[in-house]
């Protein structure tokens, strides 16, 4: 008999240590490596996607930069080529440049240098002589940039140069870190009249890094062609290190790239993007000891292996019982002491396990019935088919809510929606406005209880005819506001007597908080006050969204994307009522979505994303963030459908240009079909590789060919019209004063 128990209680060691230990198998040899296989994946896709955000944010705000000189030399009312002692025409120039003041609030300060004249204009119109620039606190002084080797740079520049941040002392004597944008003025030849100094905050371009994701923690660095650093986003120790320069000299510069890299012995994720607008190398750093797991990944791999645990700890326990039947036994005896059958019958042991548990569930579901009773659930359900018009009369309310406490004492019942901006912030405003219920004043008697709609709750309240609802709404507002840090936004109904009039009153409730949530203008809103403009523009927005259906149709991107934001504006005007903001928001996403289903009609994210676009309740900053990430989706699609065209490079083109340039029948056609294009793909492929369209660069290069003939020869303009591929003179002209701003004969007398 001992050896019986001896082998029993054996069984039961070896069952349960087979229990524990696979799992901690699993978790050891599967569970742990592959998670961090997942996250440093994951990782390196997540900081690719960043730097590729900063680079193109970087490549929108430089545009304007690289654009600023062929606009300077378009502007008729700046003449580069004048006299030293030309005041007139240098007031001019000062009163054009504050015309560029607020075109861009990426760069700090714009100089347009005169080489005649020997004079620098900013774009606030102040005038500096060349000396000023050689005095701290008078013009802008370079610390680490000789006066003399600054000018000699301006005067001979003859491509783009951006030299790295560096200290500079502006007028005031502060000293800022400037980078610095050198730039010619794209006419001219190698004696070009003038030159554009561009200067941009070093701290804007640090706050454009750090604004491009809030969550990310890691390090940016910018490298110009050259491979000199430009900017950095934090002095890093391990920057200066010989390990961080042999890592950014092994880096690829034609092409993108992320990996894991050790420096100065700890390990990061270093991501690498090069922009093909000017060349720059975009790079960034993110510690990989402090970066964040894969929630979701691990979530689902720990689902699956719980289950295998669990059917496997299922199989064991079942095999142990099996085996030991003792167990069991004393189950069967507890529970014929504990349960005594009202008939008398002959039962096996399952048969009396059965009976005992039909027994719990009989005496379960009882205690649940009593329960329930005085669930606040139960109360809360009786609230919301009051406000939703369910009672047609008070004595059909009384009936089922008599039993649960709930009754109006006075005469007028008003209803008002709170909204708050998380669900923490609901869970919390929810216990405190319950335990608001017990010290109202005496003219106001009413219950909270949680809306169907996230982030919502319903205020019923009933209360004297003098009593000031808002005032009090208002203080409470105040008071969550203090408990969550974030405002809550209540909507008030009008004053009712009747359970129809409560529906009532709740419905305009919900409309006043639509209005605060859109508008953002309010914290308390009665429905009363709202007030909304008179707005004829509803048959604009409809042609809008029948020329949007047509473009998606036609698959024309460029105007998908402009009609879209034609829309957007739509919204975002004043006159628009908050109920018209959410239709036009409905159809819009609506049209997107029919146009996405072409395509991708059995894609899990866009079925995720129609669920989150049609959720009830969006600010309107957010129904522009869904309209706008969908377009960009759809417009992702059409370009994926097209026919990628034939590449050709820059020297291939420039070089085929400047053998047929000159020649007057030389067209688009021509070269598109010397490239084997399009007419259509050519075009578009030129503009993006050349920065600019064909006509313009044609025209470009062309008058800067005339203008060396002029410069050099005496022949009639109609000779040297046709030299650089003009077939009339009057042509010519035309474009010679459209780009120069002086006709050829002008400029001929100009440099006599």
């Amino acid at each position: 008999m001992k050896k019986t128990r001896i082998n029993l209680l054996a069984r039961f060691l070896i069952s349960y240590m087979l229990v524990l230990l696979f799992p901690v198998i699993l978790i050891l040899f599967y569970y742990y490596p592959h998670s961090t296989d997942i996250v440093k994946e994951k990782e390196m896709e997540w900081n690719a996607h960043i730097t590729e955000k900063f680079m193109n944010s970087i490549d929108i705000f430089t545009r304007y930069v690289y654009n600023l000189p062929s606009e300077l030399v378009h502007n008729p009312e700046i003449k580069l080529y004048m006299a030293s002692d030309d005041d007139y025409q240098r007031i001019v120039i000062a009163r054009e440049m504050r015309k560029y003041n607020a075109t861009d609030a990426f760069v700090y300060n714009t100089f347009l240098y005169v080489k005649s004249i020997g004079f620098m204009f900013d774009k606030t119109g102040s005038a500096y002589s060349v000396q000023d620039f050689e005095h701290p606190g008078v013009g802008y002084f370079y610390e680490n940039w000789p006066h003399k080797a600054m000018f000699e740079q301006l005067n001979s520049l003859t491509g783009q140069t951006v030299r790295a941040a560096e200290t500079v002392i502006v007028p005031g004597n502060n000293r800022l870190r400037m980078l610095t944008f050198l730039l010619p003025l794209p006419l001219g030849g190698g004696n070009s009249p003038g030159t554009v100094l561009i200067m941009v905050r070093e701290d804007t371009i640090i706050r454009l890094m750090k604004s491009v994701s809030e969550a990310y923690n890691g390090d940016f660095f910018i490298f110009d062609q050259q491979g000199r650093r430009l900017v950095a986003s934090n002095q890093t120790s391990y920057s200066d290190s010989s390990d961080f320069e042999n890592l950014m000299s092994r880096l690829d510069k034609s092409r993108s790239g992320s990996g894991i890299y050790r420096i100065d012995g700890e390990s990061y994720i270093v991501s690498h993007d090069v922009s093909d607008k000017n060349g720059w190398n975009y790079v960034s750093l993110m510690p990989l000891t402090e970066t964040l797991q894969d929630i979701r990944s691990i979530q689902r791999k720990t689902v699956v292996l719980v289950a295998l645990i669990f059917l496997l700890e299922v199989a064991v326990i079942y095999v142990s019982i099996r085996k030991n039947y003792r167990p069991i036994k004393g189950l069967v005896i507890f529970t014929k002491n504990m349960f005594t059958p009202s008939e008398p019958r002959k039962m096996n042991e399952f048969d009396t396990i059965r009976y005992a548990l039909d027994q719990l569930s009989s005496v379960n579901s009882k205690l649940d019935e009593k329960v329930k009773s005085t669930l606040p659930i139960m109360r809360e359900n009786l609230l919301f088919e009051l406000v939703s018009g369910r009672y047609p009369t008070w004595e059909a309310f009384q009936r089922e809510a008599a039993p649960y406490g709930l009754s109006f004492i006075h005469p007028y019942l008003s209803v008002a929606v709170l909204c708050c901006e998380t669900g923490d912030d609901i869970f919390a405003a929810a216990e405190y406005c319950r335990m608001k219920e017990d010290g109202f004043p005496e003219e106001l008697q009413g219950h909270f209880f949680k809306s169907i709609y996230n982030q919502e709750i319903v205020f019923v309240c009933s209360h004297d005819p003098d009593f000031q609802l808002k005032a009090y709404i208002e203080g409470l507002q105040q008071e969550l506001t203090k408990l969550s840090g974030n405002r809550t936004l209540i909507g008030i109904g009008t004053p009712e007597s009747s359970p129809e009039g409560v529906h009532l009153s709740y419905l305009q409730a919900v409309r006043a908080a639509e209005h605060l949530r859109v508008r953002n203008q309010y914290s308390v809103l009665l429905f009363g006050e709202i007030k909304v403009k008179q707005t004829g523009a509803v048959s604009y927005y409809a042609d809008q969204l029948q020329s949007l259906e047509l473009f998606i149709l036609k698959n024309e991107i460029n105007s998908i994307e402009s009609v879209m934001e034609r829309i957007i504006d739509y919204i975002c005007s004043d006159g628009i009522p908050p109920h018209m903001v959410r239709t036009v928001y409905l159809n819009t996403v609506s049209v997107i979505f029919n146009g996405l289903e072409r395509f991708r009609h059995d894609d899990r994210s866009l079925l995720q994303l129609t669920g989150a676009a049609f959720q009830h309740r969006y600010t309107i900053e957010q129904m522009i963030g869904i309209m706008r990430e969908s377009c960009g989706k759809l417009c992702d699609f059409i370009r994926g459908t097209l026919p990628p065209p034939r590449t050709a490079s820059i020297e291939e083109i420039s070089a085929f240009i400047e053998k047929k340039g000159m020649d007057p029948n030389y067209s688009l056609q021509l070269i598109a079909d010397h490239f084997g294009m399009s007419l259509s793909n050519f075009s578009y492929y030129f503009k993006k590789t050349m920065g600019q369209n064909f006509k313009e660069y044609i025209d470009r290069l062309r008058i800067q060919k005339s203008i060396q003939l002029l410069r050099s020869m005496d022949e009639p303009l109609e000779s040297i019209s046709k030299q650089v591929g003009y077939s009339n003179t009057s042509s010519f002209i035309r474009s010679f004063k459209k780009m120069v701003g002086i006709t050829p004969g002008q400029f001929r007398d100009s440099i006599q």
